[in-house]
């Protein structure tokens, strides 16, 4: 069956992902992780020659929860509010996944579903107050997503 999304040009498409992958928005794209390739949840923090993301996870693994530092640097998500999630889940705000920005485009224009929506304000804000506290993260870091976070939010 055709999508709707095919009667427009990879032009257009294009055009189209770019618009909408800013700070805040969430993709859903497969991603490789320590010892496996998995499809992810993705909340944009930055976007520029890469893209910088924060995983969502369905629970805080038991290594963060065990180390404060990097337990504040959680965010929730609740389901309730983000209908692309099926149960509350967890923004790991304390490590930044970098893709090659063209790479993400070129997923989202061959499958624009993969676009999955905007976070919440409020927990916009959240993971902007959590990337100024991760230890993991240089200053530069934590500054430049926080406001990009933040103008988002504006």
């Amino acid at each position: 069956m055709a999508k709707l999304g095919d009667a427009f040009s990879q032009s257009d498409r294009r055009k189209s992902a770019l618009r909408r992958l800013v700070p805040g928005a969430v993709i859903y794209l497969e991603v490789v992780l320590p010892g496996e390739r998995k499809n992810k949840f993705l909340v944009i923090a930055r976007v520029d020659a890469e893209c910088c993301t924060f995983v969502v996870n369905s629970r805080v693994h038991p290594f963060i929860e065990a180390r404060p530092d990097l337990s504040v640097c959680q965010v929730k998500v609740d389901a309730a509010r983000h209908d692309f999630l099926r149960r509350n889940s967890w923004i790991a705000c304390h490590e930044v996944l970098k893709l090659r920005t063209d790479a993400v485009v070129s997923e989202l224009v061959s499958d624009m579903g993969r676009l999955r929506g905007i976070v919440h304000r409020d927990v916009l804000d959240e993971i902007a107050a959590a990337v100024k506290r991760a230890p993991t993260l240089s200053a530069t870091e934590q500054t430049l997503f926080a406001e990009a976070l933040k103008r988002a939010n504006a």
